[in-house]
């Protein structure tokens, strides 16, 4: 079977917030519909290739290739399209982007999947899409592309199953070994390592090492794509990987993208001792954890093997400085420990140490939102190169958070997750769509900027500048620096 896979145009907040993907999702999918031999794939990266396309999209930007340019692009001979809507706020430009492509392939099979179906597939079925995949994709559409009936598949859904009370996922893959690597022969392949996707210069490849979530944190939404069974890479499966990547295509950064990558701690002694290796031997490796790691499955010693391994920066997911906090976001976190953790980084001297904190949660009162400011003034005195990642609460579909905010009356509107409709943006460094009685809007904005003044590094002497400058000549220098460092 021939089958195009499409990587759709992004909604941002801001210009400054733009990202880029390294599809890890769709080429995972890629490589695994090819391995057998008996299917062709097609790939097209709408973002990617179309990101100098801006337009101007409800409260934010648009940003990829035309919706006309993206069917050009799809081959006449294709039997299946397989298009991705990895966030819900892009359920507008994926339904828009589908409708265009069955008028222009009315016989072909378009499949939807990504986690926009996986948490709110009663909404993905309004769109044009012939299937849509609830959960992890390779499995189920390797089954459709093999020819196996649709309503024989768990986790595919038609419109058929509009009324079904519950749409169970898709079959996961238990053994990740079993996996192919991505796929690494799409087109122009040496682009994606140009830049990161937080847009840092450089050889910069993500992977991606394990899947599901034991945890059961109420703000997450990962347990509908990927189920809450931990299922891991072997340490030598990675290691291939990545010896592939610095041979290949010269790689120096690694950004390991897992939510839980050092939930086993064998496993990942092996993998930074593979990278020791590797860098004993002229790789030159050095690596991060930009999505963060569980505090309490580190210690001493995979500490110093993180130090030895040429780690660049280690995220840590705090969320929160207060005990009560943590408990009312069902995040499991012993914060004596935490900080004893955080003392062996700063011991070990790790080049930079960053940590993810929420503000503007239910329940956060002001009591415990100054017992969490004193943990993090705490941690500061610590010295080191340390920061903070403020992050608003935001209630995502698919969360229990949202579930709550719904039931206790934070948000009122029933059409809230709906962005067929409702077309503001969530970000969690700028939209507050929770207020409580313990805080409205201009509390949260005003403790996420004590929080931020907690970490600020920034010298004194520019701060004395900035406040003297007036904000279009503070606009121009950013402008003319951020031309500079391209």
């Amino acid at each position: 079977m021939k089958i195009t896979l499409i990587n759709p145009p992004f909604i941002f907040p801001r210009k400054e917030e733009f990202i880029f993907s390294q599809c890890l999702g769709l080429r995972s999918l890629s490589s695994f519909l090819k391995a057998e031999g008996r299917h062709e794939v097609h790939f097209i990266d709408a973002l990617r290739f179309g990101f100098s396309n801006i337009k101007k999209y409800a409260s934010g930007y648009i940003v990829g290739l035309d919706i006309e340019d993206i069917i050009k692009m799809i081959p006449s001979t294709t039997d299946l399209i397989g298009v991705s809507a990895p966030f819900s706020q892009i359920a507008p430009v994926v339904h828009d982007l589908i409708e265009q492509i069955k008028l222009k392939f009315p016989n072909t099979l378009v499949v939807m999947g990504g986690v926009y179906p996986s948490t709110q597939p009663r909404l993905a079925l309004k769109s044009k899409a012939d299937l849509i995949v609830v959960g992890e994709g390779e499995i189920a559409i390797k089954e459709i592309a093999d020819g196996k009936n649709p309503k024989e598949i768990l986790g595919v859904y038609s419109h058929d199953s509009f009324n079904n009370e519950r749409f169970p996922s898709a079959r996961i893959v238990e053994d990740l070994d079993d996996l192919p690597l991505l796929d690494y022969s799409i087109p122009s392949m040496e682009k994606y390592f140009i830049i990161s996707p937080r847009r840092e210069k450089g050889c910069i490849a993500s992977i991606i090492t394990s899947r599901g979530c034991p945890f059961n944190c109420e703000f997450c939404s990962i347990h509908p794509i990927y189920g809450r069974k931990y299922r891991y890479r072997s340490a030598t499966n990675v290691l291939e990987e990545i010896k592939f990547l610095v041979k290949r295509f010269g790689i120096r950064t690694l950004e390991i993208e897992d939510d839980n990558f050092t939930l086993r701690k064998r496993r990942t002694i092996e993998i930074l001792e593979g990278i020791i290796y590797l860098n004993e031997n002229n790789a030159h490796l050095n690596w991060r954890t930009p999505n963060g790691v569980k505090i309490d499955t580190l210690d001493e010693e995979v500490i110093s093997l993180i130090k030895r391994s040429n780690c660049s920066e280690i995220v840590l997911a705090l969320e929160h400085g207060d005990s009560e906090m943590l408990k009312i976001m069902d995040k499991d976190i012993d914060l004596d420990k935490a900080f004893h953790i955080i003392e062996m980084f700063i011991k070990y001297k790790i080049p930079r140490l960053s940590f993810f904190v929420i503000v503007g949660y239910p329940g956060e009162t002001k009591e415990r939102f100054i017992k969490g400011l004193n943990y993090l003034k705490k941690i500061r005195r610590l010295g080191g190169n340390t920061s903070l990642c403020v992050n608003i609460a935001q209630p995502y579909p698919g969360t229990r958070l949202l579930d709550r905010c719904f039931k206790e009356g934070y948000i009122s509107d029933p059409e809230f997750d709906n962005f067929l409709i409702r077309r503001d943006l969530m970000s969690t460094g700028h939209t507050i769509w929770i207020t409580t009685p313990d805080f409205d809007k201009e509390e949260v904005l005003r403790r996420k900027a004590l929080l931020e003044e907690c970490f600020d590094n920034t010298p004194k002497w520019r701060k004395m500048i900035k406040g003297f400058l007036p904000e279009p000549a503070i606009n121009i220098i950013k402008a003319i620096r951020s031309s500079l460092l391209r």
